[in-house]
């Protein structure tokens, strides 16, 4: 289990994760995307997995149901960063809904020219999302979490994330890994 009685330090860890498969993802995929190979990649059979299971499911619970709750009480607003990060966090479903969509007319027709390039472009698009989400969110949210959360609020997150990970399990990437895999 990666989370810790500091909430944001879970979240961050996760965060170099994610970054970590996302560089392994780029790279183990290029060969497809410009066309060399005809086989899929692990990479790409594992990313919708991944995507929803690790980034939306299990991490994206943590926020949404634990610092995201607890932060809101703190910031006025309609449009602050607590609601830019959860319009992004939709935006990230849509992708992996397309991701899936393209993903089942590859495996049935592999030579599916326009589901080939969707899935391209699907993880270009996660791809670049994901790292300016993260980017934000470590640059700027979660240092107003650490200015305004009391330490029994980080408390009560930290117990929303051991709720979550009780619920759902925890994230399935390895540590150094591009792919789910033994916890």
């Amino acid at each position: 289990m990666l989370w810790s009685e500091d909430p944001i330090s879970t979240l961050m860890d996760e965060h170099r994760l994610f970054l970590r498969w996302l560089a392994d993802v780029r790279r183990d995929t290029l060969p497809f995307e410009v066309g060399t190979v005809r086989v899929l990649p692990a990479a790409i059979l594992t990313f919708g997995e991944v995507l929803s299971r690790d980034v939306d499911e299990l991490h994206g619970r943590k926020e949404e149901e634990g610092l995201f709750p607890a932060l809101a009480r703190h910031l006025e607003g309609e449009e602050g960063p607590v609601r830019v990060m959860l319009e992004e966090h939709e935006v990230l479903r849509r992708h992996r809904n397309d991701f899936s969509v393209h993903l089942k007319k590859i495996q049935s027709d592999p030579e599916a020219r326009e589901a080939r390039t969707g899935v391209s472009r699907v993880i270009a698009s996660v791809d670049a999302l994901l790292r300016s989400h993260i980017e934000r969110e470590d640059g700027v949210l979660f240092p107003l979490a650490r200015e305004f959360l009391s330490a029994v609020e980080l408390q009560e997150v930290a117990e929303v994330f051991r709720e979550v990970e009780i619920r759902l399990g925890p994230i399935s990437l390895p540590r150094g890994s591009s792919g789910p895999g033994p916890h």
